[in-house]
């Protein structure tokens, strides 16, 4: 049976359409990435993933840069609020994004909770995170499972602008992408996985080890 393609309309680089007009080079790639977890596809699948699980650690993190003292963004550095308002210090816009991650995560929690008849956490980041990676398979399902996703990776990339958490990304200079063969991979700061910043997989420890084999079996074989 042929699966649908991820609803957020990722695509396969240099892969096209039969029907694609910029095979000479225009396109990057427009072949549609098929959705194995739900309505996601794996890299999009293993993202939400990695986001919920460090969700916890990044609203800790966010917790910690709002008090004044070391570390402290000087007093002048603003930000424009959510609202209509004029823009807010910077630790008051760290308390913003602090406070949207807990919502969202409770607000999804209940959500799933209120329609699939199961109890709903006692509400805790940390709680509301295991909880939704518990349900993960299901909610992947859900037919507005896109919005939740750009929802988080946007809250994730605010809380990074404002309170940076992540180490610097290491390259791997030396080894193609076993999708795209392009040498462009790295690994992000904090993460084990592996990212291509080409066709934007990504690659688990374990798979990637293996890959690794593979690739210097094949030049001590060449």
């Amino acid at each position: 049976m042929e699966t649908e393609a991820c609803h957020r309309g990722c695509t396969m680089f240099a892969r096209h359409l039969d029907e694609c007009e910029g095979t000479d080079g225009t396109c990057r790639g427009c072949l549609p990435r098929r959705a194995d977890h739900g309505h996601l596809c794996w890299p999009c699948h293993r993202r939400f993933e990695l986001m919920l699980t460090d969700a916890p650690t990044v609203h800790r993190w966010l917790t910690g840069n709002m008090a004044s003292g070391q570390g402290a963004a000087p007093d002048d550095m603003k930000v424009q609020s959510s609202g209509d308002g004029p823009p807010l210090p910077l630790k008051a816009a760290v308390f913003d994004v602090r406070q949207l991650l807990a919502d969202r995560l409770a607000l999804w929690a209940d959500d799933w909770a209120e329609n699939h008849r199961v109890t709903a956490p006692r509400h805790s980041v940390d709680a509301d995170a295991e909880f939704l990676l518990r349900w993960l398979p299901g909610i992947e399902r859900l037919e507005w499972i896109a919005d939740w996703w750009e929802e988080l990776a946007e809250t994730m990339s605010d809380a990074h602008a404002l309170a940076p958490w992540r180490p610097v990304m290491r390259r791997l200079p030396d080894v193609p992408c076993p999708e795209c063969n392009a040498v462009n991979l790295v690994i992000f700061g904090g993460e084990s996985d592996v990212t291509c910043l080409t066709c934007k997989a990504l690659i688990t420890e374990r798979m990637f080890g293996l890959w690794e084999q593979i690739v210097q079996d094949e030049e001590v074989a060449g």
